[in-house]
């Protein structure tokens, strides 16, 4: 796996982490061929910046950062455990501190379950740095472990003053345990670890329990953050004072929306309050509530209780929002495993069954893609199935009457256990098609037709490595309030993922002061294999930053450029540079008050 980012954006004063794809972007360009499962920050050369340590497959890993603390530009150092990753197998996990009280940081080394060998898994190694602020020397050092016992197959350190005594404590994470403390009972230049049993309280019925401390709340004590063997994040919310800690659970910090198998997309604001929410299914029938707590630009999701409307069909349900009746509520129109679509109209707070579609029947599987096809004000009903010649489309003629056209999807190949949904991916007033399947990937339809007459093209550049494990439900929907439709995919794990939409073309962004001539031409050549070219009209000195992003968002490369004097120059993109692999790409060009971003396609 590999370490990512999320920066604390707070919604209705309460924690909320969103990824920031950019901030470690750098270092699978850096670095390609490792990859990290343990991330912990510290400022090793004393240059006032946090600097990145890792640990994976190839032991520990330093990333200095000689950027600054919003712009990083990360530098790998290889010689700085050279030492140290002889002694700490394949799957170590790193802790920063002081232990010794001599201004520099040390090291502990929680050791794993090595593939090749290695030193026993469970145990605890420590390393003094006898280098200097600005240059760390890690030896091995066992006076830092004196008295940490082996938790048995995976150990996770982290160091906190825990108690407010000005010394470094020592928190152990073991497998299906609590935590093990250690309270330092020693000096600030030689800890001396007590054990205090039960001394913090959690679950034990995770793997993989890696421990850091935080003030996530800002009241000058540390809470408690752990990741845990199914990804997911638990937080233990420090109540009691700065010297007696008192840990207890707090859900609401970081929040887990999931379900139990077999999660589905759909989206509308369902209680008319400016933002939207979610209607999942489930593989055991239900229909659920994901209602946005937050707001239509940060939304913050949560699980209601109980079926949505008492609604609920036979196993592996598909449940889609739409407003079949139009009296200005969403109803919902569901599939199922046996092959049938339920309709539920919505009359204020309940549902009532409609049989508008008892005599559709797919077969097996099917799952609704509601939209109005021909911008005729009225809903029609794409109904996907498990086989592609099962699936019908259902034009609405008038008066809720369907009639089957398959001349509204021509062109489609659907292939097995499809998932359709409908969508403006490309923001040109029409719907396109995104269909998922039983093997997690996607394909992509665009409509380059009308919005009354549709006619599809496949673009599978557009979507290409966007896939889960199975079960891909995708649905289209603007969930960060920036007027164009994000990817949001169900899987069969009951999770969800989401993807921010770059591909809307996107113009110049005037703001204050900006300047009136900044102009950047088309690529070209468009799509081509090898580098294409812009021209880049400079109305100024200065340092433009220019930033080249993958179809999800992430910043594969980025590059400042000084510009002398105002004026015409040519800058030329060649992705395989970079290593990077055929597809849709954004290319964004910053000077302060203006940007321009264009889309180019690299075909390898």
């Amino acid at each position: 796996s590999r370490s990512k980012f999320y920066i604390n954006q707070p919604v209705n004063g309460l924690p909320r982490f969103n990824e920031d794809t950019s901030y470690l972007s750098q270092i699978a360009l850096i670095d390609p061929l490792n990859y990290y499962s343990y991330a912990v920050f510290g400022d090793l050369n004393g240059d006032g910046k946090m600097d990145l340590v890792t640990g994976g497959f190839r032991g520990f890993t330093c990333f200095y950062n000689l950027g600054t603390v919003a712009q990083p530009q990360w530098v790998k150092k290889d010689s700085v455990f050279i030492i140290v990753n002889t002694l700490i197998g394949t799957d170590p996990k790193p802790a920063l501190g002081d232990l010794d009280g001599d201004g520099d940081l040390d090291l502990l080394a929680g050791v794993g379950e090595s593939l090749l060998g290695g030193p026993t898994p469970g145990i605890t190694r420590g390393f003094k740095n006898t280098g200097t602020v600005t240059e760390p020397v890690f030896e091995e050092f066992t006076p830092f472990v004196s008295g940490v016992q082996d938790v048995g197959l995976n150990s996770y350190p982290t160091l906190q003053d825990v108690n407010n005594d000005g010394k470094l404590d020592l928190l152990l994470g073991r497998d299906l345990a609590t935590f093990m403390f250690y309270r330092n009972d020693g000096t600030v230049n030689a800890p001396v670890w007590t054990y205090v049993h039960n001394y913090i309280q959690t679950e034990s019925s995770h793997y993989w329990k890696n421990p850091h401390f935080a003030d996530i709340d800002n009241d000058n004590d540390p809470d408690l953050v752990y990741g845990t063997d199914d990804g997911n994040l638990l937080a233990y919310q420090n109540n009691g004072s700065a010297g007696a800690p008192l840990f207890q659970y707090n859900s609401t910090w970081f929040p887990v929306v999931k379900v139990s198998g077999h999660s589905t997309t759909s989206f509308a604001d369902e209680d008319w309050d400016g933002d939207l929410d979610l209607l999942t299914g489930t593989s055991l029938g239900q229909v659920r509530l994901i209602r946005n707590n937050g707001t239509a630009t940060q939304p913050l999701f949560a699980l209601t209780a109980g079926n949505y409307g008492s609604i609920s069909t036979s196993s592996y349900s598909v449940p889609r929002f739409a407003d079949f009746d139009n009296d200005g509520d969403q109803d919902v129109v569901t599939g199922a495993t046996d092959g049938k679509v339920y309709l539920y109209l919505r009359n204020g707070s309940s549902f009532t069954q409609a049989n508008w579609f008892a005599a559709f029947d797919v077969g097996w599987s099917s799952v609704p893609a509601p939209v109005d096809i021909d911008d005729d004000g009225d809903i029609d009903l794409l109904i996907g199935s498990e086989t592609s010649s099962g699936v019908i489309f259902l034009e609405n003629t008038g008066s809720n009457t369907f009639v089957q056209n398959q001349t509204l999807v021509a062109g489609v190949n659907f292939g097995s256990y499809n998932r359709p949904a409908f969508g403006d991916a490309d923001n040109d007033g029409d719907p396109d098609l995104v269909i998922g399947n039983l093997f997690g990937s996607l394909k992509y339809f665009e409509n380059i037709g009308t919005s009354r007459v549709p006619a599809w093209q496949e673009n599978s550049t557009l979507v290409a490595g966007i896939e889960r494990d199975q079960n891909s439900t995708p649905y289209f929907a603007d969930i960060d309030g920036d007027t164009k439709k994000d990817l949001i995919i169900g899987d069969s794990d009951g999770n969800f993922i989401a993807f921010k939409n770059l591909f809307a073309p996107v113009g110049v962004e005037d703001v204050v002061n900006a300047p009136e001539k900044f102009a950047i031409s088309e690529a070209y050549p468009n799509p081509f294999n090898g580098s294409t070219r812009f021209e880049l009209n400079a109305p100024s000195t200065g340092e433009y930053s220019i930033r080249m992003m993958n179809s999800t968002g992430e910043v594969v490369y980025r590059e400042m450029v000084s510009i002398a004097a105002p004026g015409k120059f040519i800058y030329d993109v060649d992705p395989g540079r970079y290593g990077l692999p055929s597809g849709v790409y954004f290319i964004s060009f910053d000077l302060t008050g203006k940007r321009e971003v264009r889309k180019i396609i690299y075909l390898k």
